[in-house]
Protein backbone atom coordinates (compact mmCIF):
# COMPACT_ATOMS: atom_id res chain seq x y z
CA UNK A 1 0.00 0.00 0.00
CA UNK A 2 1.58 3.00 -1.92
CA UNK A 3 0.71 5.86 0.98
CA UNK A 4 2.51 8.37 -1.22
CA UNK A 5 0.22 7.52 -4.28
CA UNK A 6 -2.65 7.41 -2.23
CA UNK A 7 -1.93 11.01 -0.93
CA UNK A 8 -1.31 12.19 -4.28
CA UNK A 9 -4.92 11.34 -5.41
CA UNK A 10 -6.34 13.03 -2.29
CA UNK A 11 -3.96 16.33 -3.48
CA UNK A 12 -6.39 15.99 -6.66
CA UNK A 13 -9.56 15.79 -4.48
CA UNK A 14 -9.24 18.65 -2.45
CA UNK A 15 -11.83 20.65 -3.52
CA UNK A 16 -15.70 20.81 -2.84
CA UNK A 17 -17.38 18.15 -4.22
CA UNK A 18 -21.46 18.01 -3.04
CA UNK A 19 -23.26 15.13 -4.45
CA UNK A 20 -25.19 16.40 -8.09
CA UNK A 21 -23.24 19.09 -8.94
CA UNK A 22 -20.63 19.71 -11.79
CA UNK A 23 -17.39 19.06 -9.31
CA UNK A 24 -19.17 15.66 -8.44
CA UNK A 25 -19.20 14.67 -11.86
CA UNK A 26 -15.20 16.38 -12.44
CA UNK A 27 -14.50 14.29 -9.26
CA UNK A 28 -16.25 11.18 -10.85
CA UNK A 29 -14.77 11.26 -14.47
CA UNK A 30 -11.02 11.88 -12.22
CA UNK A 31 -11.40 8.54 -10.55
CA UNK A 32 -12.66 6.52 -13.74
CA UNK A 33 -9.24 8.36 -15.36
CA UNK A 34 -7.43 6.91 -12.71
CA UNK A 35 -8.48 3.73 -12.81
CA UNK A 36 -8.20 3.57 -16.76
CA UNK A 37 -4.19 4.35 -15.63
CA UNK A 38 -3.42 0.90 -14.42
CA UNK A 39 -5.26 -0.84 -17.09
CA UNK A 40 -9.24 -1.16 -14.72
CA UNK A 41 -12.42 -0.17 -17.08
CA UNK A 42 -14.78 1.49 -14.41
CA UNK A 43 -17.71 2.97 -15.45
CA UNK A 44 -19.64 5.99 -14.57
CA UNK A 45 -23.66 5.30 -13.34
CA UNK A 46 -25.72 7.73 -13.37
CA UNK A 47 -29.12 8.43 -11.41
CA UNK A 48 -31.39 11.03 -10.11
CA UNK A 49 -31.64 12.65 -6.77
CA UNK A 50 -33.66 15.04 -5.14
CA UNK A 51 -32.50 18.43 -5.04
CA UNK A 52 -33.92 22.16 -4.35
CA UNK A 53 -33.26 25.82 -5.20
CA UNK A 54 -33.40 28.53 -3.04
CA UNK A 55 -34.23 32.11 -4.24
CA UNK A 56 -34.37 35.27 -2.40
CA UNK A 57 -33.90 34.46 1.47
CA UNK A 58 -33.40 37.17 4.90
CA UNK A 59 -33.80 37.59 8.48
CA UNK A 60 -33.84 40.43 9.96
CA UNK A 61 -34.48 41.22 13.75
CA UNK A 62 -37.07 44.08 14.32
CA UNK A 63 -37.75 44.88 17.47
CA UNK A 64 -36.35 46.09 20.04
CA UNK A 65 -33.75 46.66 17.53
CA UNK A 66 -33.12 46.47 13.83
CA UNK A 67 -30.26 43.79 12.47
CA UNK A 68 -30.03 41.58 9.08
CA UNK A 69 -28.18 38.10 9.96
CA UNK A 70 -26.14 35.88 7.48
CA UNK A 71 -28.22 32.80 7.31
CA UNK A 72 -29.02 29.84 5.19
CA UNK A 73 -32.31 28.34 4.65
CA UNK A 74 -32.78 24.54 3.96
CA UNK A 75 -33.69 23.40 1.10
CA UNK A 76 -36.78 22.15 0.02
CA UNK A 77 -38.10 23.70 3.17
CA UNK A 78 -41.52 25.31 2.88
CA UNK A 79 -41.26 28.97 1.29
CA UNK A 80 -42.39 32.03 3.91
CA UNK A 81 -42.37 35.88 4.05
CA UNK A 82 -43.55 36.41 7.40
CA UNK A 83 -42.95 38.72 10.43
CA UNK A 84 -43.36 37.95 13.52
CA UNK A 85 -42.60 37.05 17.53
CA UNK A 86 -39.73 35.28 18.32
CA UNK A 87 -40.04 32.50 20.66
CA UNK A 88 -37.21 30.66 22.40
CA UNK A 89 -38.07 26.65 22.93
CA UNK A 90 -35.28 25.25 24.84
CA UNK A 91 -36.36 21.93 24.82
CA UNK A 92 -39.67 21.75 23.03
CA UNK A 93 -41.02 20.48 25.95
CA UNK A 94 -44.87 20.53 25.82
CA UNK A 95 -44.76 23.64 28.12
CA UNK A 96 -42.49 25.29 26.24
CA UNK A 97 -44.36 25.00 23.15
CA UNK A 98 -48.26 26.41 24.58
CA UNK A 99 -47.82 29.90 22.63
CA UNK A 100 -45.64 28.64 19.43
CA UNK A 101 -48.48 28.82 16.75
CA UNK A 102 -47.43 31.71 14.03
CA UNK A 103 -43.84 32.62 16.21
CA UNK A 104 -40.48 32.21 14.57
CA UNK A 105 -39.14 29.58 17.13
CA UNK A 106 -35.04 29.47 18.34
CA UNK A 107 -34.02 26.01 19.10
CA UNK A 108 -31.12 24.31 20.34
CA UNK A 109 -29.46 22.29 18.46
CA UNK A 110 -30.61 20.53 15.16
CA UNK A 111 -33.55 19.66 13.84
CA UNK A 112 -34.39 15.34 13.87
CA UNK A 113 -37.05 13.09 12.61
CA UNK A 114 -39.18 13.58 16.03
CA UNK A 115 -38.93 17.39 16.72
CA UNK A 116 -39.54 18.01 12.69
CA UNK A 117 -42.94 16.43 13.79
CA UNK A 118 -43.49 17.96 16.64
CA UNK A 119 -42.45 21.75 15.63
CA UNK A 120 -44.92 21.22 12.92
CA UNK A 121 -48.40 20.12 14.33
CA UNK A 122 -47.27 23.44 16.17
CA UNK A 123 -48.00 25.74 13.28
CA UNK A 124 -44.71 28.05 13.78
CA UNK A 125 -43.56 30.22 10.99
CA UNK A 126 -40.15 29.27 10.74
CA UNK A 127 -37.49 27.23 13.03
CA UNK A 128 -34.05 29.34 13.51
CA UNK A 129 -30.73 26.96 14.59
CA UNK A 130 -27.47 28.15 15.13
CA UNK A 131 -24.34 26.82 13.43
CA UNK A 132 -21.06 26.28 15.42
CA UNK A 133 -20.67 28.01 18.48
CA UNK A 134 -21.05 31.38 20.47
CA UNK A 135 -17.24 31.75 20.61
CA UNK A 136 -16.55 31.20 16.58
CA UNK A 137 -14.91 33.65 14.57
CA UNK A 138 -17.23 34.64 11.79
CA UNK A 139 -14.25 34.35 9.18
CA UNK A 140 -13.45 31.05 10.25
CA UNK A 141 -17.12 29.28 10.17
CA UNK A 142 -19.75 28.60 7.85
CA UNK A 143 -23.16 28.44 8.08
CA UNK A 144 -24.76 24.82 8.23
CA UNK A 145 -26.14 23.58 5.24
CA UNK A 146 -29.49 21.84 5.55
CA UNK A 147 -31.82 20.30 3.50
CA UNK A 148 -35.48 18.20 4.16
CA UNK A 149 -35.25 14.96 2.90
CA UNK A 150 -38.61 13.22 1.60
CA UNK A 151 -38.03 10.26 4.33
CA UNK A 152 -38.55 13.30 6.37
CA UNK A 153 -41.41 15.34 4.85
CA UNK A 154 -43.22 12.81 2.84
CA UNK A 155 -45.74 11.58 5.41
CA UNK A 156 -46.75 15.31 5.93
CA UNK A 157 -49.47 17.51 3.99
CA UNK A 158 -47.32 20.64 5.24
CA UNK A 159 -43.68 21.46 5.41
CA UNK A 160 -41.71 23.55 7.76
CA UNK A 161 -39.35 26.73 6.81
CA UNK A 162 -36.59 26.37 8.73
CA UNK A 163 -33.15 28.42 8.63
CA UNK A 164 -29.25 28.33 10.31
CA UNK A 165 -27.41 31.22 11.13
CA UNK A 166 -24.43 31.29 13.21
CA UNK A 167 -24.75 30.30 16.90
CA UNK A 168 -22.53 33.92 17.63
CA UNK A 169 -25.52 35.26 16.01
CA UNK A 170 -28.20 33.42 17.99
CA UNK A 171 -26.65 34.16 20.81
CA UNK A 172 -26.49 37.51 20.47
CA UNK A 173 -30.00 37.95 19.56
CA UNK A 174 -31.05 36.08 23.14
CA UNK A 175 -28.56 38.35 24.88
CA UNK A 176 -30.31 41.44 23.30
CA UNK A 177 -34.01 39.97 24.11
CA UNK A 178 -34.66 39.99 20.21
CA UNK A 179 -38.75 40.29 20.36
CA UNK A 180 -39.77 39.91 16.52
CA UNK A 181 -38.21 39.48 12.76
CA UNK A 182 -38.84 39.89 9.20
CA UNK A 183 -38.34 35.98 7.42
CA UNK A 184 -38.12 35.14 4.16
CA UNK A 185 -37.72 31.85 1.89
CA UNK A 186 -38.11 31.32 -1.50
CA UNK A 187 -37.72 27.67 -1.89
CA UNK A 188 -38.04 25.10 -4.65
CA UNK A 189 -37.94 21.52 -4.95
CA UNK A 190 -36.08 20.23 -7.63
CA UNK A 191 -33.21 17.24 -8.78
CA UNK A 192 -30.05 16.68 -9.83
CA UNK A 193 -27.73 14.03 -11.10
CA UNK A 194 -25.10 11.87 -9.04
CA UNK A 195 -22.78 9.56 -10.58
CA UNK A 196 -21.42 6.22 -9.04
CA UNK A 197 -18.07 4.70 -11.03
CA UNK A 198 -18.22 1.38 -10.78
CA UNK A 199 -15.46 -1.01 -11.51
CA UNK A 200 -15.17 -5.26 -11.98
CA UNK A 201 -11.79 -7.54 -11.50
CA UNK A 202 -13.26 -10.81 -12.18
CA UNK A 203 -12.22 -13.94 -9.78
CA UNK A 204 -10.04 -16.66 -11.68
CA UNK A 205 -11.39 -19.42 -9.45
CA UNK A 206 -14.92 -18.41 -8.29
CA UNK A 207 -15.90 -15.55 -10.82
CA UNK A 208 -19.64 -15.75 -9.91
CA UNK A 209 -19.35 -15.14 -5.92
CA UNK A 210 -18.64 -11.16 -5.03
CA UNK A 211 -16.86 -9.27 -2.95
CA UNK A 212 -18.38 -5.35 -3.17
CA UNK A 213 -15.64 -2.74 -2.14
CA UNK A 214 -17.25 0.93 -1.53
CA UNK A 215 -16.63 4.60 -0.45
CA UNK A 216 -17.58 7.49 -0.66
CA UNK A 217 -16.30 10.11 -2.93
CA UNK A 218 -18.78 13.77 -2.55
CA UNK A 219 -18.21 15.47 -0.08
CA UNK A 220 -20.49 18.08 2.08
CA UNK A 221 -20.85 21.55 1.07
CA UNK A 222 -18.38 24.15 2.25
CA UNK A 223 -16.26 21.21 2.52
CA UNK A 224 -13.07 19.56 0.63
CA UNK A 225 -14.04 16.36 2.84
CA UNK A 226 -10.28 15.00 2.72
CA UNK A 227 -10.67 12.88 6.18
CA UNK A 228 -14.44 12.34 5.19
CA UNK A 229 -14.18 11.01 2.44
CA UNK A 230 -11.33 11.40 -0.26
CA UNK A 231 -9.08 9.77 1.88
CA UNK A 232 -11.31 6.49 1.80
CA UNK A 233 -11.40 6.87 -2.15
CA UNK A 234 -8.07 6.52 -2.17
CA UNK A 235 -7.59 3.34 -0.43
CA UNK A 236 -10.13 1.83 -2.76
CA UNK A 237 -8.19 3.26 -5.67
CA UNK A 238 -4.76 1.59 -4.17
CA UNK A 239 -6.78 -1.83 -3.63
CA UNK A 240 -7.90 -1.90 -7.12
CA UNK A 241 -4.56 -1.38 -7.73
CA UNK A 242 -3.03 -4.18 -6.30
CA UNK A 243 -5.61 -6.65 -7.21
CA UNK A 244 -4.81 -5.55 -10.49
CA UNK A 245 -1.57 -6.86 -10.34
CA UNK A 246 -2.51 -9.43 -7.94
CA UNK A 247 -5.83 -10.61 -9.79
CA UNK A 248 -8.23 -11.87 -7.04
CA UNK A 249 -10.36 -15.68 -6.65
CA UNK A 250 -13.51 -14.01 -6.12
CA UNK A 251 -14.60 -11.08 -8.50
CA UNK A 252 -14.51 -7.93 -6.57
CA UNK A 253 -16.98 -4.60 -7.41
CA UNK A 254 -15.22 -1.73 -6.77
CA UNK A 255 -18.18 1.18 -6.25
CA UNK A 256 -16.86 5.06 -5.56
CA UNK A 257 -20.49 6.05 -4.81
CA UNK A 258 -21.52 9.68 -4.75
CA UNK A 259 -24.42 11.84 -2.60
CA UNK A 260 -23.59 9.35 0.68
CA UNK A 261 -23.27 12.87 2.71
CA UNK A 262 -27.01 12.88 1.25
CA UNK A 263 -28.34 10.05 2.19
CA UNK A 264 -26.58 7.04 0.93
CA UNK A 265 -28.44 7.81 -2.03
CA UNK A 266 -25.15 6.23 -4.30
CA UNK A 267 -25.58 3.30 -2.73
CA UNK A 268 -28.92 3.03 -2.87
CA UNK A 269 -28.43 3.62 -6.09
CA UNK A 270 -26.54 0.78 -6.93
CA UNK A 271 -28.68 -2.08 -4.81
CA UNK A 272 -31.74 -0.73 -6.45
CA UNK A 273 -29.64 -0.92 -10.08
CA UNK A 274 -28.30 -4.36 -9.71
CA UNK A 275 -30.67 -5.94 -7.85
CA UNK A 276 -30.15 -9.05 -9.27
CA UNK A 277 -26.10 -8.94 -8.49
CA UNK A 278 -27.02 -9.18 -5.11
CA UNK A 279 -27.71 -12.65 -4.45
CA UNK A 280 -23.72 -12.78 -5.86
CA UNK A 281 -22.57 -10.74 -3.50
CA UNK A 282 -20.32 -12.43 -0.26
CA UNK A 283 -19.68 -9.65 1.49
CA UNK A 284 -19.64 -5.47 1.38
CA UNK A 285 -16.22 -3.76 3.04
CA UNK A 286 -16.75 0.21 2.98
CA UNK A 287 -13.96 2.44 3.51
CA UNK A 288 -15.33 5.65 5.05
CA UNK A 289 -13.07 8.20 6.91
CA UNK A 290 -9.74 7.65 7.25
CA UNK A 291 -5.97 9.47 6.71
CA UNK A 292 -5.69 11.04 10.63
CA UNK A 293 -2.31 11.86 11.60
CA UNK A 294 -4.53 11.75 15.30
CA UNK A 295 -6.80 9.10 15.80
CA UNK A 296 -7.75 5.26 16.30
CA UNK A 297 -8.25 2.77 13.78
CA UNK A 298 -12.15 1.06 13.90
CA UNK A 299 -13.71 -2.38 12.07
CA UNK A 300 -17.89 -1.90 12.71
CA UNK A 301 -19.51 -5.02 11.51
CA UNK A 302 -23.00 -5.01 10.18
CA UNK A 303 -22.83 -8.97 10.04
CA UNK A 304 -22.88 -11.99 11.92
CA UNK A 305 -21.05 -12.14 15.21
CA UNK A 306 -18.63 -14.68 14.11
CA UNK A 307 -17.71 -11.91 12.00
CA UNK A 308 -16.69 -9.58 14.68
CA UNK A 309 -14.74 -12.19 16.08
CA UNK A 310 -12.99 -12.92 13.23
CA UNK A 311 -11.51 -9.24 12.65
CA UNK A 312 -10.67 -9.17 16.63
CA UNK A 313 -8.82 -12.11 15.72
CA UNK A 314 -7.35 -10.66 12.85
CA UNK A 315 -6.17 -7.51 14.69
CA UNK A 316 -4.61 -9.59 17.71
CA UNK A 317 -2.71 -11.54 15.26
CA UNK A 318 -1.13 -8.99 13.68
CA UNK A 319 -0.26 -6.63 17.27
CA UNK A 320 -3.18 -3.89 15.55
CA UNK A 321 -4.85 -1.36 17.99
CA UNK A 322 -8.17 -1.14 16.47
CA UNK A 323 -11.09 -1.12 17.85
CA UNK A 324 -13.85 -3.94 16.80
CA UNK A 325 -17.58 -3.57 17.44
CA UNK A 326 -20.98 -5.07 15.73
CA UNK A 327 -23.33 -2.12 15.19
CA UNK A 328 -24.86 -0.40 12.23
CA UNK A 329 -22.79 2.52 10.80
CA UNK A 330 -23.73 5.63 9.06
CA UNK A 331 -22.44 5.12 5.83
CA UNK A 332 -22.15 2.82 2.11
CA UNK A 333 -22.54 -0.61 3.74
CA UNK A 334 -25.63 -0.26 5.10
CA UNK A 335 -28.12 -0.89 1.79
CA UNK A 336 -25.80 -3.78 1.33
CA UNK A 337 -26.24 -5.00 4.73
CA UNK A 338 -30.41 -4.06 4.27
CA UNK A 339 -30.78 -6.57 1.91
CA UNK A 340 -28.98 -9.09 3.83
CA UNK A 341 -25.33 -8.90 2.89
CA UNK A 342 -22.90 -8.55 5.55
CA UNK A 343 -21.00 -5.33 5.85
CA UNK A 344 -17.41 -4.08 7.20
CA UNK A 345 -16.97 -0.57 7.77
CA UNK A 346 -12.94 0.11 8.26
CA UNK A 347 -11.56 3.52 8.65
CA UNK A 348 -9.89 5.68 11.11
CA UNK A 349 -11.97 7.77 13.92
CA UNK A 350 -9.63 11.36 13.80
CA UNK A 351 -8.90 12.98 17.38
CA UNK A 352 -11.09 15.31 18.83
CA UNK A 353 -9.78 18.89 18.47
CA UNK A 354 -7.35 17.35 15.82
CA UNK A 355 -9.53 16.40 13.41
CA UNK A 356 -12.61 17.78 11.85
CA UNK A 357 -15.71 16.37 10.03
CA UNK A 358 -18.70 18.25 8.18
CA UNK A 359 -16.99 21.60 7.60
CA UNK A 360 -14.85 23.96 6.14
CA UNK A 361 -11.45 22.45 8.86
CA UNK A 362 -11.86 18.75 7.23
CA UNK A 363 -8.58 19.84 5.28
CA UNK A 364 -5.74 17.70 4.03
CA UNK A 365 -3.44 19.33 6.48
CA UNK A 366 -4.57 16.98 9.19
CA UNK A 367 -3.83 13.59 6.94
CA UNK A 368 -1.02 12.07 6.04
CA UNK A 369 0.56 9.69 4.04
CA UNK A 370 1.82 7.11 7.09
CA UNK A 371 -1.84 7.47 8.42
CA UNK A 372 -3.89 6.79 4.86
CA UNK A 373 -1.27 3.52 5.20
CA UNK A 374 -2.31 2.13 8.78
CA UNK A 375 -6.01 1.86 7.31
CA UNK A 376 -4.88 0.88 4.02
CA UNK A 377 -2.72 -2.31 5.14
CA UNK A 378 -5.20 -3.43 7.50
CA UNK A 379 -8.37 -3.16 4.48
CA UNK A 380 -5.72 -5.23 2.16
CA UNK A 381 -5.18 -8.11 4.48
CA UNK A 382 -8.85 -8.28 5.66
CA UNK A 383 -9.75 -8.35 1.96
CA UNK A 384 -7.08 -10.67 0.79
CA UNK A 385 -7.86 -13.17 3.72
CA UNK A 386 -11.44 -13.34 2.58
CA UNK A 387 -10.43 -13.39 -1.26
CA UNK A 388 -8.06 -16.76 -0.37
CA UNK A 389 -10.96 -18.24 1.61
CA UNK A 390 -11.58 -21.41 0.85
CA UNK A 391 -15.08 -20.94 1.98
CA UNK A 392 -15.95 -17.59 3.75
CA UNK A 393 -16.25 -17.90 7.20
CA UNK A 394 -19.24 -16.75 8.25
CA UNK A 395 -22.44 -16.98 7.34
CA UNK A 396 -24.39 -15.20 4.37
CA UNK A 397 -26.94 -13.77 7.06
CA UNK A 398 -27.99 -10.99 8.84
CA UNK A 399 -28.95 -11.66 12.45
CA UNK A 400 -31.97 -10.50 14.16
CA UNK A 401 -29.76 -7.81 16.02
CA UNK A 402 -28.32 -6.55 13.11
CA UNK A 403 -31.74 -6.35 11.53
CA UNK A 404 -33.65 -4.60 14.33
CA UNK A 405 -30.56 -2.31 14.24
CA UNK A 406 -31.05 -1.21 10.78
CA UNK A 407 -34.67 -0.84 10.48
CA UNK A 408 -34.08 1.47 13.55
CA UNK A 409 -31.69 3.44 11.47
CA UNK A 410 -34.06 4.00 8.30
CA UNK A 411 -36.42 4.10 10.53
CA UNK A 412 -39.39 1.54 9.77
CA UNK A 413 -39.95 0.97 13.20
CA UNK A 414 -41.61 4.67 13.59
CA UNK A 415 -44.53 5.23 12.80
Amino acid sequence: MNGKRMYELLEKMNYVRVGGTEEEKKTAELLQAECASFGLEAKIEEFEIEDGELGECYFEVTEPYQKSYEMRAYKRCASVEAEAEILYVEDALPANLRNAKDKILFINGGLGYDKYETFLKTGAKCIVMGSGSALDRVEDTDIRFGMFRSQMTEKFENRLSALNVRTKDLFEMLVKGAKKAKVKIESKDTTSTSRNVVAYIKGTEKPEEVIALTAHYDSVPDSPGIYDNAAGSAILMELARYFVANPPRYTLCLIWTGSEERGLLGSKAFVKDHEEELKNIQLAVNFDLAGNIAGHEFSIVTGPEELKGYLEVQAKEKGWAVSVSQDTYSSDGLPFADNGIPAVSIGRFGAPDMSFIHDRRDQIQFVSADAMEITAVRALDFVDRMDKAVMMPFERTMPDNMKTKIDEYFRRNKK
